[in-house]
């Protein structure tokens, strides 16, 4: 045994700096994730001074005697600062890192080659991120490996099965063997047996064939494959009460037996998988906006099928921020995301319900902004959580999710008011936001949040008739969106109330924060109209294109070098923070000159509602750039980590360009195209079906089509963007070809028409509704 930590101190092991403390720790650390999977009563860790000091545990000299190495450890995956080390003749010769999980495992080291050399053990921790620690503990020398799955087969992270199925008569095993055997070069590799087992340290290669196909001039046969697989285990990321064992395991295991019942029902389904399929690739294409910016808006949503989201086999929806980094579906991060509720919107809801509003929920209406994960609430990520509810709310085909929620949801905005305390409409105490450091004073990134989230109480009150509280936060909204232009609008933009004495680290003060309206971008979204006075809005967006995007960043990062690299030099971006009229704070807000495409995002869908339309289009177009194929994996913008969630902001940039409205329970749908207005086609989503919307404008005229490819839609009120000339113009509808009667008003640009009967009607696929002014 080199060290099992279980004394009052490290024993014959060396201290270098502050990381490890003076002695073996019992249990996590304040603010450490909870650790497990320690052997005794105590380990080694480097999470003291909340994970921010460094230093190194180093061992005795020991002569390698037996085979392996064993260690137990946890942490963070950062080889370049955190890792464990075996050390001959001064040479690294052995590394290894945690796995980005807080319960220890087993490693091993093969020695055998080091046999009778001297060596000895470092565990360095040189990371001054508070995320980065390393525990570690039992270190020994054996002739055992002890690196490796335990447990029963069926119980193994990968115990599961893949097939690859044909889908036509297949040759006989003898045939394909026989065929097989005249190339020689791989004959020996394949086997053609059907069922032939072999051990799984025996690596083979199986072969299968197709009937022969005699194929005349000019014709063509096609091979239909299916390659399906079923994994069904999967642990959970950390500790947790529904969960104490770690599994968590997929959705698909309620639903198959293995990969051959996957490979069946797709073949049994087939048809309507690849129509469907197909159908929705089709709808979205046939679009009159540019092929680039329609993949690049896209391209952001196979996130959800990457190793961010699970889908666990108790139904719950779950998500790290990115692959591997930072668990529990956070609140704040997930704010930027309307990708997946507009797709898949009963999905959505049921994190509302199942997280934000459920295991995440407080007596008191605190949101655990990372569920079970991080028991603690952000500003950004409670007032996101009411704005998330009534998008849902919005998105949905009744008002059942409202009435069963709105008790839930009202606590919510109860604890946001509760943190206005002088109920000015402005949040002025300690917020914990997605910058991962505390903001004080008032300021418009979490005070624009709080605005909308009170907007969104307020409809929502209305809505349910709690006519006492929509008047309470209508109060609120009307004094906070006055008072924060009088104590926050200088001139050029919206800055924080702060005094930098008193808190000197991370915050922005008169910096110019590209997030700074973020509410204001979500009240476009969810049609709650203007948080603060137009003027001020649009002249904030101007200088947040002014002072933050930069063609080339190149010159700022020089100057200014950012703490973590996901944009190059000669590359455009837009900055999180600048310093225009003053100093730049050096020790301002965390990741102020890093680019982060999620904030990119959000701000261009923002500028696209308020008329800003090059310059939101330049700041997609820099992303699309950044991500060329020749340069990265255009489909992984990264972040924190790889597929980063806030991407998905990218959904909200599609939907401001089709000027899309819609609420559900009213049969709500409303379009105003910015972006050639005058011949525009995009595809639209509904709470139970999507479709496609046309618009063609010529002198004197307006036409406008609503189809609906997939699934229904209830139309009830239609609300569309027309040119000011055509005030009085005719306007004939149609329905399925047939023309029908509607009340409709033209005011301010807009056309209003009202359906006939309380329901409105139904539109199923295939059916189109058409309109034409003039």
């Amino acid at each position: 045994m080199l060290g099992d930590f279980e004394g009052d101190d490290f024993g014959g092991w060396k201290i270098v700096g502050k990381a490890f403390g003076s002695a073996p720790t019992t249990d996590s650390l304040p603010g450490q994730p909870k650790t497990s999977g320690f052997a005794g009563r105590s380990f080694a860790n480097s999470f003291h001074g909340g994970g921010k000091s460094k230093g190194k545990l180093i061992s005795p000299a020991f002569e390698i005697s037996r085979r392996y190495l064993n260690f137990r450890a946890a942490g963070r995956r950062q080889k370049d600062h955190i890792r464990i080390e075996l050390i001959v003749d001064g040479k690294v010769v052995r590394s290894a890192t945690g796995r980005n999980q807080p319960e220890m495992s087993w490693q091993t080291w093969d020695v055998g080659e080091l046999q009778a050399k001297r060596a000895h053990v470092e565990v360095v921790d040189d990371s001054a991120s508070k995320w980065g620690y390393i525990t570690v503990d039992r270190f020994e020398l054996s002739d055992e490996y002890r690196d490796g799955p335990t447990g029963s087969f069926e119980q193994l992270d990968d115990y599961g099965s893949m097939a690859l199925t044909l889908t036509e008569p297949m040759q006989l095993p003898e045939t394909a063997r026989e065929d097989i055997a005249l190339i020689p070069e791989i004959a020996d590799s394949l086997t053609t047996d059907s069922k032939q087992v072999y051990p799984n340290n025996n690596r083979k290669a199986s072969a299968m064939m197709s009937r022969y196909v005699l194929l005349a001039p000019g014709a063509e046969h096609t091979f239909t494959f299916v390659l399906s697989w079923f994994f069904p285990n999967m642990k959970y990321a950390v500790p947790d009460q529904e969960y104490p064992a770690y599994r968590a395991d997929h959705v698909y295991a309620n639903w198959f037996n293995g990969a051959d019942d996957v490979a069946h029902y797709v073949l049994d389904h087939h048809d309507r998988l690849t129509d469907h399929t197909h159908r929705w690739h089709d709808t979205y294409y046939d679009s009159t906006l540019p092929w680039w910016l329609l993949n690049r808006l896209h391209s952001t949503m196979s996130y959800l099928a990457t190793g961010t989201c699970q889908w666990w086999k108790n139904g719950r929806f779950w998500a790290w921020e990115g692959v591997g980094c930072c668990a529990g579906t956070c609140a704040h991060v997930w704010s930027y995301a309307h990708g997946m509720a507009r797709l898949f919107p009963e999905l959505e809801r049921s994190v509302r319900e199942r997280q934000d509003l459920g295991e995440s929920l407080q007596a008191d209406g605190m949101v655990w902004y990372r569920g079970k994960t991080a028991q603690q609430v952000s500003a950004d990520g409670q007032c996101g959580t009411v704005l998330k509810c009534y998008r849902e709310h919005l998105i949905s085909p009744d008002n059942n999710f409202l009435k069963r929620n709105w008790p839930k949801i009202k606590k919510v905005l109860e604890y946001c008011i509760r943190e206005d305390e002088n109920e000015d409409g402005l949040i002025e105490k300690i917020q914990r936001n997605v910058y991962d450091f505390e903001l004080y004073g008032a300021n418009t990134f979490v005070g624009s949040l709080y605005l909308a989230a009170l907007r969104a109480g307020e409809e929502m009150a209305n809505q349910m008739q709690d006519y006492e509280f929509t008047k309470l936060v209508h109060k609120l909204f009307q004094k906070g969106r006055k008072l924060s232009v009088e104590k926050l609008w200088n001139g050029e933009y919206f800055i924080q109330d702060v005094d930098l004495k008193e808190h000197p680290r991370y915050q922005y003060g008169r910096g110019c924060l590209s997030d700074q309206l973020f509410g204001q971008s979500w009240a476009r979204q969810l049609a709650l109209g203007d948080i603060y006075p137009p003027g001020n809005v649009k002249k904030a967006l101007r200088s947040v294109w002014k002072y933050n995007w930069a063609p080339d960043v190149a010159g700022q990062t020089k100057i200014h070098a950012p703490g973590r690299w996901f944009i190059n030099k000669g590359q455009a971006g837009l900055f999180n923070c600048t310093w225009p009229q003053s100093r730049h704070l050096d020790k301002g807000i965390q990741y102020k000159n890093e680019v982060w495409t999620g904030i990119e995002y959000q701000v261009a869908g923002h500028m696209i509602w308020e008329g800003m339309l090059t310059e939101g289009l330049a700041m997609i177009r820099a992303i699309h750039d950044r991500y060329h194929p020749s340069l990265f994996n255009p489909y992984n913008e990264v972040e924190c980590g790889d597929h980063y969630a806030r991407a998905m902001a990218s959904w909200g940039c599609f939907t401001a360009l089709s000027g899309f409205e819609y609420y559900g329970p009213r049969g709500y749908l409303a379009f105003a195209p910015k972006m050639t207005p005058e011949n525009f086609r995009s595809a639209f989503t509904a709470a139970q079906g999507w479709g496609t919307f046309d618009q063609k404008r010529r002198a004197g005229n307006q036409c406008n089509r609503i189809e609906i490819r997939w699934g229904k839609l209830r139309l009830k009120h239609l609300v569309l963007g027309i040119p000011v000339e055509l005030g009085d113009a005719p306007v004939a509808v149609s329905l399925a070809g047939k023309s029908i009667k509607v009340d409709h008003s033209l005011r301010n640009g807009q056309l209003s028409i009202v359906f006939p009967s309380q329901r409105g009607v139904w539109l199923y696929e295939g059916d189109a509704v058409e309109v034409s002014i003039g």
